[in-house]
């Protein structure tokens, strides 16, 4: 994406959110003048920003939290500092930057406070960058920080054709563990392998905890990774290594799985929860230097970008449309320039 260009003032615009709905009433409305920013805000030239699923639900009125309307949606930009306040001393005219959870990202310009933006290195693009935020940072978050993985402990992922999940096949590779993974097969069987290793094995999911056995020997996997929950989660955790860790990032399965906390006392293994956005609110300067180390490595290669979708912002019933009927995995991210 070219990073020099920008929406002249005249057609600036934002999309605001008028009314909760499915699908909701957002309009595009021309934005007035920049107010004068803050001492410590930097004001953006955003080229596009992520349509994420939390976005989905909040112009639904489905989330948690429902800001009165009308309010401009969208919680992750990323473009072109167009100027900077005075106490905003990190960041110039023309530098590519990124901003995470920073409301109202579905606009052409947007002003964030300097302490939440972070550089995007030269070979990432902006695209790539903010529609790998949620997968990159979560697997970045859950491996490194949370299980502080150590290089010759074996990783165990489950969901590992998701985009956390290949996120977490690459960090964890990367960082010198050996690397375990299921994928759901045809019908109800999983696809359980090992990286640089043979071809693996195809299992019914009811075999799913004598699969991961075989596959992992009775020392069993250190850290568990689970995008999955519902009942494969107690399987897992069943072939996890004493003092092994298991990673909730969440249930794309369905159900809460309710794991026996007698296998975590035979064991001595625990269980880490892994909400970046929860690191965000409670501890948001450990936040930015992950999400910056992370697009570090996305800049050196070791992780490859989440696949995306881009949609001119201008037509939001096209990205709404798309949000459901791209191909899963695939994120939707919003064109501004």
């Amino acid at each position: 994406m070219n990073t020099t260009a920008s929406v002249p003032d005249g057609e600036a615009f934002a999309l605001v959110c008028r009314e909760y709905g499915n699908p909701p009433d957002i309009q595009r409305q021309a934005l007035e003048p920049s107010a004068p920013l803050e001492a410590d805000e930097v004001l953006i030239d955003v080229h596009c920003a992520a349509f994420n699923f939390t976005d989905h639900l909040l112009v639904q009125g489905r989330y948690q939290e429902r800001p009165p309307t009308p309010f401009v949606p969208g919680l992750d930009a990323a473009g072109v500092v167009r100027s900077a306040g005075p106490r905003a001393a990190r960041f110039k005219p023309g530098d590519k930057v990124i901003s995470s959870g920073v409301v109202g990202a579905w606009s052409t310009r947007l002003a964030a406070p300097e302490h939440r933006l972070v550089p995007v290195p030269d070979r990432v693009g902006l695209a790539d960058a903010v529609g790998s935020i949620n997968s990159h940072l979560t697997a970045y978050h859950g491996l490194l920080d949370r299980a502080r993985l150590q290089a010759g402990e074996r990783v165990l992922v489950l969901g590992a054709n998701g985009a956390v999940g290949k996120a977490c096949v690459q960090i964890a590779g990367h960082a010198g563990a050996e690397v375990y993974t299921v994928v759901r097969g045809d019908g109800d069987t999983f696809r359980l392998a090992r990286q640089g290793g043979d071809h693996g094995r195809t299992v019914p999911a009811g075999e799913l905890k004598q699969g991961l056995r075989e596959l992992l020997g009775r020392q069993g996997a250190d850290v568990v990774v689970d995008p999955v929950g519902d009942r494969f989660t107690e399987a897992a955790v069943r072939n996890l290594a004493w003092r092994g860790r298991l990673l909730v990032v969440g249930f794309a399965a369905g159900d809460i799985p309710h794991i026996p906390t007698n296998l975590l006392l035979l064991k001595g293994c625990g269980i880490l929860g892994v909400y970046c956005g929860g690191l965000l609110i409670q501890e948001t300067d450990a936040f930015t230097r992950q999400l910056a180390a992370m697009l570090e490595l996305m800049g050196s290669g070791v992780l490859t970008a989440s696949p995306h979708e881009l949609v001119p912002a201008h037509d939001f019933q096209q990205a709404w449309s798309r949000f459901s009927s791209a191909p899963r995995g695939t994120k939707v991210v919003l064109s501004f320039a």
